[in-house]
C-alpha cells in the first residue's frame, strides 16, 4: 500500500456471490447521499424545528440550512458526553425533531421511547451495530460512502414501519457526478498498484465531485453503487476492521496517547480517534503522518460558537483510517509508520 487513508479506491475482495439484503434494514430507500435522506424527511413532515448535536459536520448544517426553511438549534453532544440526560431534557416543543448521532460506532443502543417527538438517528459510523440493528427511533440514515467503498450513497429506513416518503429515479446529473467519482476510484487503485505515477487527476475528481453534492437534486443512487452495496460482505468488512483498530488501539496505549473507545467489546469502532493532550500536538503529528503517507481525518472542524467542551473534543481528534481496505500485511506496515510518528510526540 503506497498510501493510508482518504477516499476510498475500487475494493473488489469484499463481494458476495448472494445478495446482502437481509444483513441490511427492512424496507429501506437507498438515495445518492446521506444529507438528501435527512432533507428528504424535513421536507416531507414539514417539521419546524430540528435538534442537531452541536458536534456534526457543518458542511451538512449548511446544506440542510440552504434547501429547507427549518429551524436549527443545537444541543450539547460529543463523544465521551452523557447523552442520555441530555436529550431527556430538552425544552421541545410541536414541530421539533431530534436528531442523534453515533459517534464513530462508539455507542451502544439508546432507546428514544421516552423522546416525546419524533426522531432521527444517524448510522453512519456503523450500520449494522447494535444501536442500528435495534433502534426504535421513527427514522434512521447513514451516508454509505462513508463506510463502504462506493461514490455515492444515502440510507434511509423507518424501525417503526412508517412510509418511505418518495421513490426517487437516479437522475441524469447524479448518473454524471457517479461516474466521475468512479472514475476516480479506479484512477486511485492504479495509483496504489504503481500503474499510474500522478494522483494529481483523481483528487482533482474527488474534489469536484465532493462540491457537486451540495448542488444535486434528491436521487436514487445510482445503478452500480446499488448493485455494489448489496452484494457487499459488510460483516467480513467489520471483522477486519475491528482486527485493525485493535492492534492500532494497543500502539496508541502504548505510546500513551489517549484513544476514544467502544462502550463495549461487541462494537465496530468506524476509524481509530486518537485524542492529543493539545491542539498544537495533534496539528504536529498530524503533519508527520502525512509525511509518511498517511492521511488521518479532522471529524470534524466546529464553529467558534459551540462549547470548550465540543471544541476542545474537535481541536484535540484525528482519526486514522483502519478499514477492511487494509490487510495484514497493510497494517503492519502502518504500524511500523505509526511508530516512528508517535516515537518524537
Amino acid at each position: 500500500m503506497k498510501e493510508f487513508g482518504s477516499d476510498f479506491h475500487i475494493i473488489g475482495n469484499y463481494k458476495k456471490e448472494k445478495s446482502s439484503r437481509t444483513v441490511y434494514p427492512n424496507g429501506y430507500l437507498l438515495m445518492a447521499d446521506g444529507r438528501q435522506c435527512i432533507l428528504e424527511l424535513i421536507r416531507h413532515y414539514r417539521w419546524k424545528r430540528i435538534w442537531m448535536p452541536a458536534y456534526f459536520c457543518y458542511n451538512i448544517i449548511e446544506y440542510i440550512q440552504n434547501n429547507s426553511e427549518i429551524e436549527i438549534v443545537f444541543y450539547e453532544d460529543y463523544p465521551g458526553c452523557y447523552d442520555g440526560h441530555v436529550v431527556a431534557t430538552l425544552p421541545y416543543a410541536d414541530g421539533d425533531v431530534l436528531f442523534r448521532m453515533n459517534y464513530f460506532g462508539l455507542r451502544a443502543f439508546r432507546s428514544e421511547q421516552e423522546i416525546p417527538v419524533p426522531v432521527i438517528e444517524d448510522h453512519s459510523h456503523d450500520l449494522v451495530g447494535d444501536w442500528a440493528k435495534n433502534s426504535n427511533a421513527d427514522w434512521c440514515i447513514a451516508s454509505l460512502r462513508k463506510i463502504v467503498p462506493i461514490p455515492e450513497g444515502g440510507i434511509m429506513w423507518s424501525p417503526k414501519g412508517y412510509c418511505i416518503p418518495s421513490i426517487y429515479q437516479s437522475s441524469a446529473a447524479n448518473e454524471e457526478l457517479s461516474q466521475k467519482r468512479w472514475k476516480a476510484m479506479d484512477d486511485k487503485s492504479k495509483y496504489l498498484q504503481g500503474l499510474v505515477g500522478d494522483k494529481d487527476g483523481f483528487r482533482k475528481l474527488y474534489l469536484e465531485t465532493e462540491d457537486a453534492f451540495d448542488e444535486l437534486d434528491c436521487s436514487s443512487i445510482d445503478d452500480r453503487s446499488r448493485g455494489y452495496f448489496e452484494s457487499f460482505d459488510i460483516e467480513a468488512w467489520n471483522y477486519s476492521k475491528k482486527k485493525n483498530w485493535e492492534v492500532l488501539n494497543d500502539l496508541f496505549l502504548s505510546c500513551n496517547v489517549e484513544v476514544a473507545c467502544p462502550e463495549n467489546r461487541e462494537l465496530v469502532p468506524f476509524s481509530l480517534i486518537a485524542l492529543f493532550e493539545t491542539e498544537g500536538k495533534r496539528n504536529d503529528v498530524r503533519k508527520r503522518m502525512i509525511a509518511e503517507s498517511i492521511y488521518p481525518a479532522v471529524l470534524w472542524n466546529v464553529p467558534n460558537l459551540v462549547s470548550e467542551k465540543v471544541k476542545d473534543f474537535s481541536k484535540r481528534m484525528l482519526s486514522i483510517h483502519c478499514d477492511g481496505r487494509y490487510d495484514d500485511n497493510d497494517i503492519k506496515i502502518m504500524l511500523y509508520k505509526l511508530q516512528e510518528v508517535l516515537r518524537y510526540d
